[in-house]
């Protein structure tokens, strides 16, 4: 969400930025002022309106005869605010479907394929196997495809015996390390409220893409929705910031959008598992704040000796809600291809403004919106795609990554 009288003040500079990310929004925005300037208007009306009321209100001990006239003010006080409150939610409805602006020094592109390469780093055992993590899986009998299919429909994994394991260790490990970092724990539902994803943007831009409910709830894209609407409609003490916080949960996602891709293995889930974690600060930290969930999600990562690369996303490949996102892709040698493992992405005040959360600073003593940060420490499906194709050695074992191995009672299987 944006401050309302900047966003109309600086028409030209917002329509580059939404283009930029690939939103062409020109009519929306012009139906945006139209609906702001009335709004504005009631505003005017409203506030002189209750002065006259007022003055009135004090004369009438004196005049019992301004009654009437203060009853007819007041009648129309009361008609003047239910068109101002009309008028607020046709603009806020529209400016829901503002997209966040980008930082100025993000590449500017249309796709991934103008994302920035800004580190790859290669292990000594970097493989080039064409072997493909399903193949691997179904041959070891270690995951029920069919019975999976059947109890849930495509795009869903059932783990079984030693990879069950597997999965649980990499959930333990993840959320350990979180927490060693000082991310508090916590224990998210995975059911939420329409308007809490509304507050971190999924709503109303990806409706399509979310397992909806009855009584208008909803299925978890991320455990983002429920971790960053902890502080939603409050006003944090400053010296409790930043927050931090981390959650295991299951991810439900429709994949509307990715409709025939990655349709085999377990790289593009309706149903996944992941750690989040999400930082909530202030701007004036912004540059500390990421650097350390950077290098905790690096940190993390580095400990699997898997090759990997991070990447600057482009302009046209952030997502509604970033400002800058980084993405860490790991390597799939029965793919020969990087694919992302976690996505690190700063929102800025954007969330803030839709959930009205705010600390004071201690300085100023002004009230100012908090800043939101979030990130994948890590996706553990697609993770353990990547150990089984990895660590798959000749006489057709799976090694455990020494990170691992102090969580599970094998060191291969």
């Amino acid at each position: 969400m944006f401050n309302l009288k900047e966003l109309a003040n600086n028409k030209d500079f917002y329509l580059k930025m939404f283009e930029r990310k690939g939103y062409f929004l020109a009519k929306e925005f012009t139906n945006f002022l139209f609906y702001y300037d009335d709004y504005k208007k009631t505003l005017i009306i409203d506030e002189n309106d209750r002065n006259k009321l007022n003055d009135l209100s004090k004369k009438i001990p004196k005049n019992p005869n301004l009654k009437l006239e203060a009853k007819k003010l007041s009648s129309k006080i009361k008609k003047n605010s239910e068109s101002k409150r009309n008028l607020f939610e046709k603009v806020i409805n529209i400016v829901s479907s503002f997209p966040n602006i980008p930082f100025d020094d993000i590449p500017i592109g249309k796709n991934e394929k103008d994302n920035k390469i800004i580190l790859e780093k290669k292990v000594k055992n970097h493989k080039t196997n064409e072997i493909f993590h399903l193949d691997i899986l179904k041959q070891k009998k270690l995951i029920l495809e069919e019975e999976a299919i059947f109890i849930s429909g495509r795009r869903h994994v059932i783990y079984q015996d030693k990879a069950a394991q597997v999965i649980f260790a990499l959930e333990r490990l993840m959320l350990d390390f979180s927490i060693q970092k000082s991310y508090k724990m916590i224990d998210s539902p995975l059911i939420v409220n329409e308007k809490v994803l509304y507050n971190t943007a999924q709503l109303p831009k990806f409706k399509d893409d979310l397992f909806e409910l009855k009584n208008k709830q909803f299925l978890i894209p991320t455990a983002e929705v429920p971790l960053t609407n902890l502080v939603a409609n409050k006003i944090i003490d400053q010296k409790q910031l930043p927050l931090k916080y981390c959650s295991f949960t299951n991810c439900f996602r429709k994949e509307v959008a990715s409709a025939g891709k990655d349709t085999k293995g377990i790289i593009r889930l309706h149903q996944f598992r992941k750690v989040e974690i999400v930082k909530i600060g202030k701007k004036v930290d912004l540059e500390n704040d990421f650097k350390e969930m950077f290098d905790l999600i690096k940190e993390l990562l580095d400990q699997f000796d898997i090759s990997y690369r991070l990447v600057n996303l482009c302009t046209g490949d952030l997502s509604f809600a970033s400002k800058k996102t980084i993405d860490f892709e790991i390597w799939f040698p029965g793919q020969k291809r990087y694919r992302e493992i976690s996505s690190l992405s700063i929102i800025g005040d954007f969330q803030a403004r839709r959930m009205n959360a705010r600390f004071i600073d201690d300085k100023t003593k002004e009230k100012e919106y908090l800043y939101t940060y979030n990130g994948s420490a890590l996706a553990i499906d697609r993770l353990f795609a990547a150990i089984v194709e990895n660590y798959y050695q000749k006489d057709q074992s799976i090694l455990i990554p020494k990170v691992l191995q102090k969580y599970l009672p094998f060191n291969k299987f």
